[in-house]
Parts: structure tokens; C-alpha cells; sequence
């Protein structure tokens, strides 16, 4: 008996109401316009850093762990739990001021080879860069020149044709030298406290951040400046008349020596852009005798001083970078000097700024005019109270496991998302019951997939990909896949979770339910119905070649990820989920006009990217044949497939096959062929039995006796 599909067997209003999906997407478009409170990443963050911050200068971060350590930094991340860098301020590491006299606050990123990967802009008060847009312009050019700079070398404004020199802002030469200033000092104390510095945080460093004003008398008392004299007669001594030479020297490198004894500016532009390695020397001399001496103008090198340090002479040169005549002294009580000079010597020819030297003077030409050459020499070590111990590990950040800090910090996070989870769980443990009542479960499933997208993909950040994937598999090879896992607390819920449902449910559960992009694309091809777009469905021998489409896409991808991971990277761009989840379209244009391609796509074809391109989806495909028949089976009647076709014809992603049977490889669980099931009035076997049941119950008529 053939059973003819009644005309009122069609698809009622209830299952898809319009009223639900105006509402979900008046409240997307609200999202998209003015944002989603929260941030994606673990932790209470200092308000200085935005996750745009975040982005510009990590794009591959994937969260990060809370300020901490000494000097304070956030410590990011990329995914699978791989540290990438640093973040930190220059306001809460130094105490730089600009020319208008207030401070500023940049923030700086470190990667983990101790190179400055760019500077974000907090605030400034600089009123000529402030008003004059051309100076503006130059700023934007000058904070852009410190990507790539190795902090623990030389970096000045001596122009970019000269090693480690930058261009500074023309008409803002001072503003530029403070920005200078507190920038190289503030990396090189993260750089050198999280051991990213050649020598590791394992060894000590001068002490160029902490700063204390100490006068004159103070600097002599500890050791700072160290002083002789040289008598008429050539003797050495330290008091008494006749005195031909009193000579002073000091380090300048750490701060407490070199701001008290240059002035602030002076030490800016003196000692702060070069490496702290070098050793720069201020000597200050009182007398008749001079330490500069003449021939130093004709051949360009000071022949009556020299400095020692071990068996090894470095002698004093005449060049810009490493000798400045001064007219003063800035230390408070200091005399009036006959010569002041500073020197520097870098750090290349060997000294260590650190160790002990001596400063010999030489007194006499030795000509044979009577007087006697004679040398002199000054001992010098630099005071403990100047130098930074060797860092201790705790002072950086906690032995423990770093994934201990990212559950703690991301507790918050974890309860909510175990309640989606659960809440989930009811559903589809009730999904019999809850498909009886069509506008009961399409309100909750709208409601549902707006917290997938919303929730966990906008502000919890939780959206899994191919790369996560990639990451976790490379990590089980090199056996560090379970910290790796465990270093994102949301995504390793979320994958239990799936892993689990592999068993119950089949693959459908992620796809259908928690995917955030997944959720986005459903939301989209309601409003493609809504608003009347025409809708295309491929032929089912169509639909059967294209799906194949997404494993060919992760087998590109396998082999990518087998040349390297950042071609795997590159590669996965086929995703659009970073772009329109993780960094919501704030990326170059390329991205953007690619994603919004393929969500323009789902408008006409429901979940196109997933069906047919998806690489994740290809993966989860894959693990949903774990899916164990005795625990869930999505319920058929003898009359699916033959001679009903209902539900293949109204299936969104044409997972039905002709024959009836539900291919759960490519089901992404919306339940709507459940609903269609239960429904008395639309599933036309049910309709044909009710019928029959009102032609049995009809009374007979018998015709009346003539």
C-alpha cells in the first residue's frame, strides 16, 4: 500500500520561529557594533593592557597568565600552552618623565629570544606631538622602529644608518629621548630578570632601575667615587699641598650614580641607550696637570690615560659615541672641577662593567726633557649596592606548573562553561521529550547556540581549532601533550566533553552545538531564510562528492604541519575562526574579505564551510565513528527512506541519505528530523495512521428500507 504525502505535511512555522531569530540577530548585530565586555584572556589583567594590546603585538596569543614576577610583566601564550612573551609597562618599571614634565605609559612586548616585538601607545601628554598632526605622524613612525631591537644592545637615536640607531621625532627631540629611555630600560629588566638576556637571569647585571638621589658626600661614602691625588713632586697620595692632579672617578652605569652625578636627561642620552654591558666612566679632575692632555687632538687617542682590568689595557679613544666633554658636575655639593670627561667602552672589546679595573695615569712624556714618565693608577670596583644580584626563580614566576596558575585563573570561566555542558547534557538527554514540543526546543536551541557564540567563543575565547589539534598530536609525540593540553583550561573542558560525546552522541555534539563559528553559521542561515534569500541544496551525488572536500583540506594541512608549524599556521588561515572569533574581523584585509566570503556563503548554502571545507569538522567526522549504537540512536521508522522522503528533502545539510538511513559522519545533531518525527501533524506516516484511525472509528451508514 503506497502512502501519499498529505499537502499539510509540511514543516510548521514553530519549528523555525521568526520572532526567535529576529531577536538573536538584533542581538548579534548589537554584539558586533558595540562590542562584547570581557577578554579571552586567563586572569585579572592591570588595566594598561587591552586585548587589542594583546593582538597587535602577540597575533598568535592565545591567552595569558596574570601580572606577575619582579619586575612585574604578563607572561603570554600561544596555543597548547607555548610561551611566546612578555607584556609590561614602562610606567610601573621606570620613572621617566617626558619634556611637559608628566609621565607616559607604553607597553612593550618581549618575545622569548629578549627581542622587543613592538610598542603599543597607553598615553602621553607631549602637547607638540599632541597638536601638530606632521609630528604625530613621526611619533607613529619612531614607536614603530623598535620591533625586531635586541634591548641587550646598543639602541640611540643616532639615525637607523648606524648600528643600533633609530631616527628620533624631529621637533621633539627631548619627548623622544624620555620615550627612548623608559622603553630600553624597562625591556632590559624583563629581558634580564626571566633570563632572555645572553647572559640569563643566572648572572648578576648593573642596577639600572632602581634609583635613590644621593648627594655628593653620600656618592664618596659608598664607594661610588673613588679619588687620588698626584703631588707636584710625582707622588700619589690623597691630601696635602702642591697637589699637581685630584682626580675622581665613577661608573655611571647604575642608576643611582649616573642620574645623581649627570642629571636625568644627561644619563637619558648618555648611558641609557647603550648596552648596560658597556662600561661608561665619568672622570673629574682638579689641578694644573691635565688628564686629557694635548696629543689627543692630533691622534685622536688619550695617551695620558688608559684603563686596566686584568692583563688586559683598553685604551681611551677620541670618537663621538665614546668620549663627551662636560662643563659640570649635576651631584649635589659636588666642587667645581678643572676637566670633566665621559668615556665609554663597549662592551665588544671585552670589559666587564662589573669586575674590578684601574684607571693609570700617566704623569711625565719621558722625552728626556728631565721630567720622568711615571704612571698612577686609580683601583675601581663597583659598589654591591649598585648591582643586581643574579635573579633567584622565585623572584620571576612560580615553579609550579604554569597550567596550575591558567585553571586558577580561568575558575570563574570553568564553572560557567561546566554548566553549558551540563545544561547541554539535559537537552540531549531529554531530546525525545523536548522535540514533542517544536517551539519549546527551537527557543532553547537558538538560545543555546547564542551562547556558544556569544559566551564561549567571544568572551570566554574557547574556540577550538585545527591548530589546537595539530598542537596536542606534536605534543604527545614529543611527550609534553598532556601539559600542553592542560595549559588552556576552556579548551581542555570543552575537549573532554567532545571526546566523551565521540562515544554517545557521534560527532555531532561539537559541531551542532559548541562550535562557535558553527553556531554563527546557523544563526546566519536563519536570517537567510527569514529575509526570503534563495536557498540552494546540491544534488545528494553532488552533496556526497563535495563533503570529501574537508578531508582533502586536513590532509593538506597534516602535510603542511609535517614541513613546519608555521607553514601549518599559514595553512590553517583556511579557517576563518581566528578572524571572526578570536580577534572578532579586527585584521588586515585579506582575512576579513575571506571570512566574510565564506559567511556570505552560508546565507544561501546552510553551513557551507562546515560541510564541505572544514578541516576541524574532517577531524571530528573521524573521532564520531567511536559512537557506540547501544547508547543513542536517533529514531527511524520502517517508512523513512520508502516511500517517505520528508526528512532527507527538509534535513538543513542533507544528512539523511535517500534510503532513510541518518549518516551520523556528517550530522551535526540539530534534531530537526526528531522533530518531524514527533510530530503528528507533519511526519506523513503518522499523518496516514491518524487518518486510518478516523476512518475506522467513522460510523457506517446504512441505506433505509424502501
Amino acid at each position: 500500500m503506497r502512502i501519499s504525502v498529505s499537502n499539510e505535511a509540511r514543516r510548521p512555522q514553530a519549528v523555525r520561529p521568526v520572532s526567535l531569530t529576529i531577536a538573536a540577530l538584533v542581538l548579534l548585530v548589537c554584539l558586533a557594533l558595540f562590542g562584547i565586555p570581557g577578554s579571552v584572556y586567563a586572569g585579572e589583567q592591570p588595566d594598561w593592557l587591552k586585548k587589542d594590546t594583546i593582538d597587535r603585538l602577540f597575533p598568535e596569543a592565545a591567552y595569558t597568565r596574570p601580572l606577575s614576577g619582579k619586575p612585574p610583566a604578563v607572561p603570554v601564550y600561544a596555543a597548547g600552552g607555548r610561551p611566546i612573551g612578555f607584556l609590561f609597562s614602562t610606567a610601573e618599571l621606570t620613572d621617566v618623565v617626558g619634556f611637559s614634565g608628566a609621565p607616559f605609559n607604553f607597553v612593550v612586548g618581549l618575545d622569548m629570544h629578549g627581542k622587543i616585538v613592538g610598542v603599543v601607545v597607553v598615553k602621553h601628554a607631549e602637547p607638540i606631538i599632541m597638536e601638530y598632526s606632521a609630528i604625530a605622524a613621526r611619533f607613529t613612525r619612531f614607536i614603530a622602529q623598535y620591533a625586531g631591537l635586541d634591548p641587550g644592545g646598543s639602541i640611540s637615536l643616532s639615525g637607523r644608518g648606524t648600528p643600533g640607531g633609530i631616527d628620533g621625532i624631529s621637533s621633539a627631540t627631548v619627548s623622544a629621548r624620555a620615550f627612548n629611555n623608559a622603553i630600553v630600560q624597562s625591556a632590559r629588566l624583563v629581558a634580564r630578570s626571566r633570563g632572555l638576556t645572553a647572559g640569563g637571569a643566572s648572572t648578576a647585571m648593573v642596577d639600572i632601575a632602581n634609583f635613590q638621589p644621593l648627594t655628593w658626600s653620600e656618592l664618596i661614602a659608598a664607594g661610588a667615587v673613588e679619588r687620588m691625588q698626584i703631588h707636584d713632586g710625582g707622588k700619589a697620595g690623597t691630601d696635602g699641598q702642591d697637589v699637581a692632579l685630584e682626580l675622581y672617578a665613577a661608573a655611571v652605569n647604575p642608576a643611582s650614580i649616573g642620574r645623581n652625578l649627570l642629571g636625568t636627561m644627561r644619563y637619558g642620552e648618555q648611558v641609557t641607550p647603550y648596552s648596560p654591558q658597556d662600561l661608561t666612566v665619568l672622570l673629574m679632575g682638579k689641578g694644573p696637570y691635565s688628564f686629557v692632555g694635548t696629543k689627543v687632538f692630533e691622534t685622536g687617542t688619550f695617551d695620558r690615560i688608559r684603563i686596566e682590568q686584568g692583563a688586559r689595557t683598553f685604551v681611551l679613544q677620541r670618537e663621538p659615541k665614546q668620549y663627551l666633554y662636560l662643563p659640570f658636575v649635576s651631584g649635589a655639593g659636588a666642587p667645581k672641577f678643572d676637566e670633566i670627561g665621559l668615556f665609554r667602552i663597549p662592551a665588544q672589546s671585552g670589559i666587564d662593567v662589573l669586575a674590578p679595573w684601574q684607571l693609570v695615569i700617566v704623569v711625565g712624556d719621558g722625552s728626556g726633557s728631565g721630567a720622568q714618565k711615571r704612571e698612577f693608577k686609580l683601583s675601581y670596583k663597583l659598589p654591591s649596592r649598585f648591582v643586581l644580584p643574579p635573579a633567584e626563580p622565585s623572584a620571576q614566576e612560580s615553579l609550579e606548573a604554569p597550567w596550575r596558575e591558567s585553571w586558577r585563573a580561568q575558575a570563574h570561566n570553568i564553572v560557567v562553561l561546566g554548566f553549558g555542558l551540563l545544561v547541554l547534557t539535559v537537552l540531549l538527554i531529554a531530546l525525545d521529550r523536548l522535540t514533542r514540543h517544536a517551539r519549546l526546543y527551537q527557543a532553547l536551541r537558538i538560545g543555546f547556540l547564542l551562547f556558544t557564540l556569544v559566551w564561549i567563543g567571544w568572551i570566554a575565547g574557547a574556540q577550538l581549532s585545527i591548530i589546537n589539534v595539530f598542537a596536542w598530536l606534536g605534543g604527545l609525540i614529543h611527550g609534553n601533550g598532556v601539559a600542553l593540553l592542560l595549559a588552556d583550561p576552556l579548551l581542555c573542558v570543552l575537549l573532554a566533553f567532545v571526546v566523551v560525546s565521540f562515544f554517545v552522541w557521534g560527532r555531532g555534539v561539537f559541531c551542532g552545538w559548541l562550535c562557535p563559528f558553527g553556531a554563527l553559521q546557523e544563526l546566519l542561515a536563519k536570517l537567510g531564510r527569514v529575509v526570503k534569500f534563495p536557498q540552494w541544496s546540491p544534488s545528494y551525488r553532488a552533496h556526497r562528492i563535495l563533503w570529501r572536500l574537508k578531508y582533502v583540506s586536513l590532509a593538506v594541512l597534516a602535510l603542511a604541519a609535517l614541513h613546519g608549524l608555521q607553514t601549518m599556521a599559514v595553512a590553517a588561515e583556511i579557517e576563518p575562526f581566528k578572524t571572526v572569533i578570536s580577534m572578532r574581523m579586527d585584521r588586515t584585509w585579506p582575512f576579513v574579505a575571506f571570512a566574510l566570503v565564506v559567511l556570505a556563503a552560508g546565507l544561501f548554502v546552510e553551513r557551507a564551510f562546515c560541510r564541505f571545507l572544514c578541516p576541524l569538522g574532517a577531524v571530528m567526522a573521524i573521532g564520531g565513528r567511536l559512537r557506540l549504537r547501544r547508547f543513542t540512536t536517533l529514531k527511524r521508522r520502517p517508512e523513512c527512506g520508502s516511500p517517505c522522503q520528508l526528512c532527507a528533502k527538509r534535513c538543513p545539510i542533507q544528512a539523511i541519505e535517500p534510503s532513510g538511513a541518518i549518516n551520523m559522519d556528517e550530522c551535526f545533531y540539530c534534531l530537526d528530523c526528531q522533530v518531524i518525527h514527533n510530530d503528528a501533524t507533519v511526519c506523513p506516516p503518522l499523518v496516514n495512521e491518524a487518518r486510518r484511525k478516523r476512518a475506522v472509528a467513522a460510523p457506517t451508514l446504512t441505506p433505509a428500507a424502501e
